[in-house]
């Protein structure tokens, strides 16, 4: 069992031993592991390469007790180290970082009132909302990798963790905003299930980094670090500042990454289900079977993403209860303008006083957010954000009201329903499928991105007219809507106008 506080995974010394032999670890190397536990890597290292010199660091003194019999072993935290000065070597081979850093968050750490953290600062440089949603939250496996290439950028050296995929991303991204030296990098995907029984896409990532040298921000991806010989199959990386997941393929469709001309926007975000989604019988009813007489104007169709990605966008099965029209508006109003509404909502008090996102801080009773004037557009252009492919729904009215759709979806507002349709055959393009593929990480939790969905320029993405606007019929012919072929044709030259500006949510 992993030691929670530390986010503690012992690396099998055979999985070390393959990691070290893909780097290639010559005989006369210097080999630091910042985080050695019980020194795998350093034990990988003596085996592979003898006459090597191997440092390690690790804060549980048990561990440096056991990880010495195979290097010179310091009692230290990395997070009050600095790495290149710190440390003293007595040969001077090519210089191999490695290991195997915690694979938890910072939050995780904080919420089980570890002391194994860094100094308290805003990493990255998260602020306002972003900061209190989570950003300014971070894996402490990439800050460790992060703060190893940050203070040895001044040397040619080589780096090679165990780390989640998206942690691998995440430093190739911000190599890239700030201009470390990277000459190349690879990721080797590894089974992390078999290694140490944790469901994540986890591989040995490797950097090579040079100060002479132009740097370069793409990653060859290869299928399994036992099998390193085989072709890379994909390459990800930074071109022209943005993050695509596979640069050949981005190569043929980048004309259509740009700006959006709309605001997608993220649905609703309550914490309460129990409480705010009802069961359509097709009276609105608590999932216990109680059914509900609310004022009509306060409850309406609910999707979730499921719903939106297997095409059951038409089929009115939940309503929620929206109890403000804007973020932030005031709800003791109910208890005059909606008394039934009001009654249901303090017999539930409890559970939506007791609601633990700091967002509900200071808001008026029974919030909720990710709503506008925008949830009540007629039309909307929906997409799931956590389903494996990119399938967009024109999502009509149900039940003569607007549809609104939960926070795992984001979506697209509109008045007008041959503009809706017309987006929605462009954004189902097969062009556009290869520019969100060559973009997307599907191994990612919530693989389909607000920030993503922005850099689709519907008016620049080259797709063929008579196809799409032949889609966009067949789209608003089976949602029941009209569709302005006229009107269609306008549109063409220059969809969405100019956005409006972007809100908080």
């Amino acid at each position: 069992m992993p030691n929670n506080e530390f986010g503690d995974f012992q690396t099998p010394l055979a999985l070390a031993m393959q990691c070290l032999r893909v780097m290639g670890l010559p005989e006369d190397a210097r080999v630091l592991e910042p985080t050695c536990g019980l020194g795998s890597f350093m034990q990988a290292a003596a085996t592979l390469s003898p006459n090597s010199e191997r440092v390690g660091l690790e804060r549980h003194p048990d561990y440096v007790a056991r990880a010495s019999e195979w290097g010179r072993v310091r009692e230290a935290n990395v997070f009050h180290f600095q790495l290149a000065r710190d440390i003293s070597w007595n040969t001077s081979g090519p210089l191999f970082v490695v290991g195997n850093p915690p694979w938890v968050t910072s939050a995780e750490l904080n919420r089980m009132d570890s002391g194994n953290l860094p100094a308290k600062e805003n990493f990255k440089g998260a602020k306002g909302f972003d900061a209190m949603l989570g950003s300014s939250n971070f894996d402490v496996c990439e800050y460790i990798i992060l703060k190893a290439l940050n203070e040895h950028q001044a040397e040619p050296f080589t780096l090679g963790m165990l780390c989640k995929t998206q942690v691998a991303r995440n430093v190739i991204e911000y190599a890239a905003s700030t201009g470390l030296p990277i000459r190349e990098s690879a990721l080797y995907r590894i089974d992390a299930m078999k290694w140490f029984n944790a469901g994540v896409d986890a591989c040995w990532f490797v950097v090579s980094m040079d100060p002479r040298e132009m740097p370069q921000y793409t990653a060859d991806v290869y299928d399994d670090v036992f099998a390193p010989d085989r072709p890379a199959v994909a390459r990800f990386g930074v071109v022209d500042g943005l993050m695509v997941s596979d640069v050949d393929r981005y190569e043929a469709v980048r004309a259509g990454d740009g700006t959006c001309p709309y605001v997608w926007r993220s649905g609703l975000k309550h914490d309460a289900s129990q409480v705010f989604e009802l069961v359509a019988t097709p009276s609105p009813a608590t999932k216990s079977g109680q059914t509900l007489d609310l004022e009509a104007d306060y409850v309406l169709p609910f999707l979730k993403s499921t719903d939106i990605f297997r095409g059951r966008h038409r089929d009115l099965s939940k309503w929620v209860i929206v109890p403000q029209k804007t973020f932030g508006a005031e709800t003791a109003a109910l208890e005059h303008l909606a008394p039934k509404l009001w009654g249901y909502l303090t017999e539930n008090a409890a559970a939506l006083d007791g609601r633990k996102s700091s967002i509900y801080r200071n808001r008026p009773r029974f919030s909720v957010f990710g709503h506008g004037d925008y949830t009540y557009a007629p039309y909307k252009v929906a997409i799931s954000g956590l389903h494996k492919q990119p399938v967009f729904r024109l999502v009509p009215p149900l039940n003569g009201q607007p549809v609104v759709l939960d926070d795992t979806c984001y979506l697209l507002p509109f008045d007008d329903a041959t503009e809706a349709a017309l987006v929605t055959a462009i954004l189902n393009s097969d062009e556009c499928r290869a520019l969100v593929e060559s973009m997307v990480f599907w191994d990612s939790k919530r693989p389909i991105t607000k920030k993503l969905l922005a850099r689709l320029d519907v008016n620049r993405i080259p797709f063929d007219r008579d196809l799409v606007r032949e889609q966009a019929a067949k789209i608003a012919a089976d949602a029941d809507l009209p569709f302005d072929e006229e009107r269609a044709e306008t549109l063409f030259k220059h969809l969405g106008g100019s956005a409006p500006e972007e809100t908080l949510f």
